[in-house]
């Protein structure tokens, strides 16, 4: 698997996974203050953490239990962080299901094969709330992979 496809698998697994999570908390108690600069670094640092080579197709891959490890550190630095004051109510939500989509992440949701399954898993207003919040956070901090060209999932 190449290192594009399993951040696509991961990020994948972040904006749909809300189907996965357990029924605990979410970041409803998350501040809604958080500065444009802070959110988007916070959002942006799943991938720092995991310290990808994005120019080495061949470079070592993070396990799934790394990933997962990495996907919960993030929500916490997400929750801490909070959003910035202009995000919509339905983006906002859409936040707090992907946090606790992050928090509950297991190696195990990693692996799967068809991640598409978990979205259709998902109720339309779930979908229609993470779908909000992808779109803020691509308008606020632009894509997450940048000018990659990341390859479609089989």
């Amino acid at each position: 698997m190449t290192i594009r496809t399993r951040l696509t698998v991961t990020s994948a697994a972040l904006l749909v996974g809300a189907a996965t999570a357990a029924c605990g908390g979410s970041g409803g108690g998350a501040p809604a203050d958080a500065s444009k600069d802070d959110f988007c670094t916070t959002q942006s640092s799943l991938f720092t953490d995991l310290d990808l080579d994005f120019t080495d197709p061949d470079a070592a891959l993070p396990s799934e239990k790394e990933m997962a490890d990495a996907m919960h550190s993030w929500a916490e630095k997400m929750e801490e962080v909070g959003t910035p004051e202009n995000i919509s109510d339905e983006a906002r939500e859409g936040f707090e299901e992907t946090v606790k989509a992050a928090k509950g992440i297991s190696e195990a949701d990693l692996k799967s094969p068809d991640l598409n399954a978990l979205e259709n898993d998902m109720s339309e207003e779930a979908q229609k709330k993470v779908e909000a919040f992808t779109t803020y956070v691509n308008d606020t901090c632009g894509s997450m992979f940048g000018d990659l060209d990341v390859p479609e999932m089989e």
